[in-house]
């Protein structure tokens, strides 16, 4: 009767430890499965950052443009006077003038300058 009451007294430990080791291992995978999703959230917040940086540096990109845009405009129409009115009153025949920037837009000026430019094969 002893032996068999340290038999069960053994097996009962022995299941204890079991269960033991068996909550043991899952706070561990428990744990581990945390850290990846808080690894897997931080990733993804900062790949999100990442595009965020990119889509504000294409507009500042884009705003500069604009002011190049302007700048192209008023810089062409000044010369387009002194080539008109300026030359012919000093006795000169007027010279060739750049191209206009075509488009009345930031977007139609974007689309003819990237046709320019791939037919040139720099895009």
């Amino acid at each position: 009767m002893k032996a068999e009451h340290e038999y069960n007294a053994m097996f009962q430990a022995l299941v204890d430890i079991r269960k033991n080791l068996n909550e043991a291992t899952s706070s561990v995978y428990e744990h581990i499965r945390r850290a990846q999703l808080e690894c897997v959230e931080t990733s993804f917040q900062e790949q999100k950052d990442a595009l965020a940086e990119c889509v504000d540096g294409i507009d500042h990109e884009l705003i500069k443009l604009l002011v190049y845009v302007g700048e192209y405009e008023r810089l062409r129409a000044s010369l387009k006077e002194l080539n008109e009115k300026r030359i012919p009153e000093l006795g000169g025949t007027p010279l060739a003038m750049p191209e206009a920037i075509a488009g009345d837009t930031l977007a139609t000026v974007l689309a003819q300058r990237i046709n320019y430019l791939t037919a040139q094969g720099k895009l």
